[in-house]
């Protein structure tokens, strides 16, 4: 199943994809059944907004992939290769649907496109063994971790070199029915393919994920978790677009643009 969470008449609504429409539901998908009601819309129409309102955003578990790891370490001056899992925490206010423009500060250099497998938390977990983590997710969407790489990232909490509005776009749905342990995932900066990579090369795998974080805190339904992304990045400027694509899922795409004043 597609959930998508949009806007219509000033108000957020769930709503499920089928072919080119959104069937509106009533509940909610973490919370009992989902209830198809008889409004439909055309979904290029439609306002997307992140895929939930989640209460902890949980950014990119550190160095996830090898071949990641030497542009990382030389843009924050830190030794992260042998770190193991190293989630961080990001502001909820970054965060942005499909279609939804990233903005550039003026106050950033050079601001780079991350593009990640997102977990969808569908239950509250606390201690959670790596066997059963799986049992404890709702879905999975497609998430751009965008981050300031020039200076900020040598920020010890990161707080500005992704916390910026606009700087965690996720979308455009949630699917339910999805395997994550071995899926392309490309980015796309104007339609020209910058880098494809798979998820069974990423280090600590979702399992892994949830079970390591979950010994410290409470993970709740609606909770993100940006799993991490491989390759070099490049910095993005005003006029690009840059789409996510995970197979299986998705296109997330977002345009970006200047920092209104």
């Amino acid at each position: 199943m597609r959930i998508v969470r949009f806007r219509t008449q000033g108000r957020p609504r769930y709503g499920v994809i089928e072919g080119n429409t959104v069937v509106e539901v009533r509940g909610s998908p973490f919370r009992g059944m989902l209830t198809k009601t008889d409004i439909k819309h055309n979904l290029p129409e439609v306002h997307l907004l992140p895929v939930t309102d989640p209460v902890q955003l949980i950014g990119g578990v550190g160095v996830n992939y090898r071949d990641h790891t030497a542009q990382a370490e030389e843009m924050s001056g830190v030794q992260l290769g042998s770190m193991g899992v190293q989630p961080f925490f990001t502001s909820t206010a970054s965060l942005t649907g499909s279609g939804s423009p990233i903005f550039l500060t003026p106050e950033a250099g050079e601001v780079h496109y991350e593009g990640e497998l997102v977990v969808v938390m569908g239950r509250r977990a606390r201690h959670v063994s790596k066997d059963r983590a799986l049992e404890y997710v709702l879905g999975y969407t497609c998430g751009n971790d965008v981050s300031e790489k020039s200076s900020w990232e040598g920020d010890f909490s990161l707080w500005r070199a992704k916390g910026v509005a606009s700087w965690s776009p996720v979308g455009p749905w949630i699917e339910t029915d999805f395997d994550p342990s071995s899926v392309d995932v490309t980015i796309r900066i104007n339609g020209k393919v910058e880098h494809t990579y798979n998820t069974r090369d990423i280090i600590n795998d979702v399992p892994t994920i949830i079970s390591y974080i979950s010994q410290y805190i409470t993970l709740y339904p609606g909770d993100l978790i940006y799993t991490g992304t491989s390759g070099t990045t490049r910095a993005l400027k005003a006029g690009d677009v840059v789409e996510v694509e995970v197979a299986g899922i998705g296109t997330l795409s977002n345009p970006v643009a200047p920092e209104r004043e």
